[in-house]
């Protein structure tokens, strides 16, 4: 097509990784728009890159080049993606990407490489080093794989040409470059699915071959009068806090944990104390750290502890007006399992990312969902309609806010989880932080809405506030679904 100007816009069509690998050895810019076989390259852009081609094109060092995903095994990662993606190749590399039709972005992004280009090959400015990219090898480990781990690894890519071929690698060694033997994926969800399969314990916290934890009750008279004092003295020996919840049990609730005691003289004073007031239920780690905290505890009676241990946490925090020891420890690493299972049993939450976060964050998040335990058992990226919205957050009908949130809530994707772990609910909200950003920024500077959030509307994600809830909104969102196997998995 010939411009007003006198240049002429060509885009070279690369079909092959021959033909790509040519186009690597062209010299200056190269945008390059990466699509897929059925839908074709992205009109959107072709006035936009018309025009950067005549106010920028003069040195001849501006090209424009498509290139089809489905052929091209360098750009494998990029194939069944409905998004437009446009790669940036200088000096033989790629060195940058831009997803979507994002006009300024794509403006921006060009003319920057163009002018740093420019500068190179006058002598300006010295070409930067990608060799090293900053990179630290956190692990590392030479396997052979089975023909059954491999399957199992590839096991999403049964349906692509090459599958078969990375089988049989012999194939793919005579036929392509080191380069596209080395898999990269596009997502965090994805990388981390490759992490947990060659490196199962990769990001799980180092600890002692001895650590281990074991469940601490701070009872509610303690609890009311010396909190932060026994809280403080946990940390200070040793002790890190894993999880943590503020609990006021039912009659049934402590009979079934004290049950053992049913028989005892003093299980009705214990019975009524356990239910006056919130327990504080902790769960406690470090090496040894069932008998470190038993030894901490010492004698189980108020008596024997001030007269054979005053030094111990018992005597210590002994409350003159109540007859019993207000701290309980796991008598044995099986006793501990199944308490902490009592007060902090596997649950299942709803989250959600909401529609700018997805936008601008979804990557950053979910990388702080992994970090902070959670599995995602399920996950799905929805438009919400004006009636599911509307039904969703139903239970803020009638407020002023109401028409807002559900506007916006329909207004663009959203990333939907169940998120699975001990304590899920409670987990959950607090890495979500307040719901007010500004709140979160005072309080929790580092919960999700501190650092992602842009007002109390966008506020960027979402989730249950208690377990009843958390069941009604993974119905409402997945239909049925057994969390029992979810729980197992």
């Amino acid at each position: 097509e010939i411009l007003n100007s006198g240049f002429v816009l060509s885009q070279a069509v690369i079909t092959n990784q021959s033909q790509w690998d040519e186009m690597l050895l062209t010299k200056g810019v190269t945008v390059i728009d990466v699509y897929q076989a059925w839908c074709g390259p992205c009109k959107a852009v072709v006035n936009l890159f018309r025009k950067l081609k005549n106010e920028h094109g003069e040195d001849d060092l501006l090209h424009f080049a498509v290139a089809e995903a489905d052929s091209i095994v360098t750009l494998q990662t990029f194939r069944d993606k409905c998004e437009p993606v446009f790669l940036f190749c200088v000096d033989g590399k790629i060195i940058a990407i831009v997803r979507g039709t994002n006009a300024p972005l794509l403006s921006k992004t060009i003319i920057k490489l163009l002018e740093e280009e420019r500068k190179i090959l006058a002598g300006e400015i010295e070409r930067p080093q990608i060799t090293e990219a900053g990179f630290g090898i956190a692990a590392e480990e030479e396997k052979t794989l089975t023909e059954e781990q491999v399957r199992d690894f590839y096991s999403r890519s049964t349906e692509q040409m090459y599958y078969l071929s990375l089988i049989s690698l012999q194939e793919v060694l005579e036929s392509e470059n080191m380069l596209n033997l080395c898999d990269v994926e596009d997502s965090v969800e994805n990388a981390s699915r490759q992490l947990a399969f060659f490196f199962p314990d990769f990001g799980r916290k180092k600890t002692s071959k001895n650590a281990e934890k074991t469940l601490a009750l701070i009872r509610p008279s303690l609890l009311k009068e010396r909190r932060n004092s026994i809280l403080k003295r946990i940390k200070d020996d040793g002790f890190t806090i894993a999880m943590q919840k503020e609990i006021v049990l039912t009659e049934e609730q402590a009979h079934q944990f004290y049950k053992e005691h049913e028989n005892e003289d003093f299980f009705p004073t214990l019975l009524e104390h356990m239910t006056s007031g919130p327990t504080l239920a902790l769960a406690l780690i470090r090496e040894n750290a069932v008998q470190h905290w038993r030894d901490l505890l010492g004698p189980k009676t108020l008596e024997e502890s001030k007269e054979k241990s005053p030094a111990s946490l018992r005597s210590e925090y002994a409350v003159d007006s109540v007859p019993l020891n207000q701290l309980h420890g796991s008598a044995s690493p099986g006793q501990a399992e199944k308490e902490l299972e009592f007060f902090f049993p596997v649950e299942h939450t709803l989250a959600v990312i909401k529609p700018t976060a997805v936008k601008e964050h979804k990557d950053d998040i979910m990388q702080k969902v992994t970090n902070a335990g959670f599995i995602v058992s399920q996950m799905k990226e929805t438009n919400f309609t004006r009636e599911m919205a509307t039904q969703f957050y139903k239970a803020h009908e009638g407020k002023p806010f109401f028409d807002q949130l559900v506007n916006y809530m329909s207004e663009g994707p959203s990333v939907i989880m169940i998120l699975t772990k001990e304590n899920a609910v409670e987990e959950w909200r607090q890495l979500m932080g307040p719901t007010d950003p500004d709140v979160a920024k005072e309080s929790s500077p580092d919960s999700l809405r501190a650092q992602f959030a842009q007002d109390i509307l966008r506020n960027a994600v979402h989730g249950s506030s208690n377990k009843e809830h958390a069941l009604k909104s993974i119905e409402y969102v997945f239909g049925e679904i057994d969390l029992n196997s979810l729980s197992h998995n």
